[in-house]
């Protein structure tokens, strides 16, 4: 499961509607969308045993002139101590200075974000730099899901605490706009003890007075910056793909877990140098698989984080290690447009708990597969609470994981087979290089893979992906008449009624022939 930011574009309509963003503001920052927060500069100090934070947040903006404030959003246990506009130096010699902007916070209905709403200077460039000064407590224990445990994973917006640290794009921990993607450089201060992950690079790792410093660089675009804290035994393996691309495998595990590091980097390995054939280059420097101190199985930009029980039971099967590590290309490299469909775990599962099987020609486990899927969708959607594929958000229960994940899937399979191997597999390689650190959807596949095979796909989307059920088919009837007789020995024709409920769905369908001697397939 990949993870993303939530509060999106509904958000600032919200803002809209209830009369406490000028109206010129928030329509410029949505025309703008994902260019105005362009890079982030962060330093944070954890101290978990009091579940504290204090951070200064250094953002570059890139706005309208225009623009006379822009909105952020932020966890609503955080305080704002100070923003400054920060002027460039004109010269070496010259320091760099600053003036207070004034802000308001607003606390956002039925959420845990306020948004904080900070007014420009008068004149201002494109180019502005905001230095955030803020701290806070972020302690929301993980609570058992709502839902079924394989749905969901436990449920927290975020924690600093002796057991662990856990800050994702979806704690708000530091400001953020409304659909951005930026770059980040994010430097931490934890105990001695206790090692960081975050997303993209480690650049650097110190001692300061007890406590250690580590600084990550994310180079690229992304949607969030997770940062995962604990008292972890590293295992860091440098791997080359058989394409000669170099990757960091890495396992952050606690220490009853650590003795098997090696089994999860042997399979980290096995599954990227397969990928990297089918998707391309890996995106990032690294890949880590890290202990996560509460129920999860998560994909994150660089790195998985899978709970404790899943690390012990050796969760390095196809449908578990192996889809998150599809992930990487497919949901943080490739990001989905959110407001526009998900198709991102369809195709995760396609790629993964699916065609892993054809890849090591386990025929009968992929045949399973299939047959898995169908059964998941006829046991769990019921014909008044089915929906499009298109309409598939994330899930919540088994209904939307069998329409979201596995119908979503047979999808991918059903394209596979009408545009075959060859413009199937080279579309793919040029939707996620073409896509790559930008938002997609529905419509982007459809138009890439129509390139791909140079033929008018229309009717297969709105066919499998804006039309909510399934095909209902039946043998009619089935009729053999005998031919004239050709030298070659007797001849029949056979004539086949196959009749659909509603609607009829434009789609092959083999045919399985049983005779005396022989069997045939068509």
């Amino acid at each position: 499961m990949s993870i993303r930011k939530r509060f999106i574009r509904a958000y600032l309509f919200s803002l809209l509607a209830i009369g406490i963003t000028p109206l010129q503001d928030a329509w410029a920052q949505l025309a703008q969308g994902e260019d105005i927060l362009v890079h982030h500069d962060l330093s944070v100090e954890l101290r978990p045993a009091t579940h504290e934070m204090t951070a200064k947040d250094r953002i570059e903006l890139d706005v309208d002139e225009q623009v006379k404030s822009v909105s952020f959003m932020l966890a609503c246990t955080l305080q704002v101590q100070s923003i400054a506009v920060v002027a460039p130096a004109m010269t070496r010699e010259q320091k760099s200075s600053s003036q207070s902007a004034a802000f308001t916070t607003v606390q956002i209905p039925d959420t845990f974000v306020q948004r904080i709403n900070v007014l420009l200077p008068e004149k201002h460039g494109r180019k502005i730099t905001l230095l955030w000064v803020y701290r806070g407590i972020v302690n929301d224990p993980p609570r058992e899901p709502r839902h079924l445990r394989f749905v969901t994973p436990s449920e927290t917006a975020g924690h600093i605490g002796p057991e662990g640290v856990y800050l994702s794009g979806e704690s708000q921990w530091y400001p953020d706009v409304a659909e951005s993607f930026s770059t980040y450089r994010v430097t931490t201060l934890v105990p001695q003890g206790w090692s960081v992950v975050g997303s993209g690079e480690k650049v650097a790792e110190t001692d300061i007075s007890g406590m250690v410093s580590t600084t990550w660089v994310v180079g690229e675009r992304s949607e969030a910056f997770t940062l995962v804290a604990n008292k972890f035994v590293v295992k860091t393996r440098e791997w080359k793909a058989s394409t000669g691309q170099r990757v960091d495998l890495q396992t952050y595990f606690l220490p009853d877990n650590a003795a098997l590091a090696d089994e999860y980097l042997d399979a980290t390995a096995q599954y990227l140098d397969a990928y990297i054939r089918i998707l391309g280059e890996y995106p990032f420097e690294k890949f880590a698989v890290v202990e996560n101190f509460f129920a999860s199985g998560l994909g994150m930009p660089s790195f998985t984080l899978l709970g404790s029980g899943s690390i012990k039971r050796h969760y390095i099967q196809p449908y578990a290690l192996g889809h998150e590590i599809v992930h990487s290309w497919i949901g943080n490299s490739v990001f989905n447009r959110d407001g526009h469909g998900n198709w991102v775990e369809g195709l995760t599962t396609y790629l993964a708990n699916y065609y892993w099987h054809e890849l090591v020609h386990d025929d009968r486990q992929a045949l399973e597969q299939r047959r898995m899927m169908l059964q998941g969708f006829n046991l769990y959607v019921k014909p008044e609470a089915d929906y499009p594929v298109s309409q598939f958000l994330r899930k919540h229960d088994e209904k939307d994981n069998a329409i979201g994940y596995q119908k979503s899937a047979f999808v991918f399979h059903l394209l596979r087979q009408e545009l075959g191997d060859e413009a199937f597999w080279r579309g793919l390689k040029v939707f996620v290089n073409r896509y790559r650190t930008h938002p997609a959807d529905w419509g982007a596949i459809e138009r890439v893979f129509a390139g791909a095979s140079g033929r008018d796909l229309r009717w297969f989307f709105e066919q499998w992906v804006e039309r909510s059920g399934a095909p209902q088919i039946s043998l009619a009837d089935a009729s053999a008449s005998k031919m004239k007789e050709n030298g070659n020995g007797e001849a029949w024709q056979l004539t086949i009624r196959i009749r659909q409920v509603d609607k009829p769905y434009q789609m092959a369908i083999p045919v399985h022939v049983v005779m005396e001697d022989t069997t045939e397939t068509n």
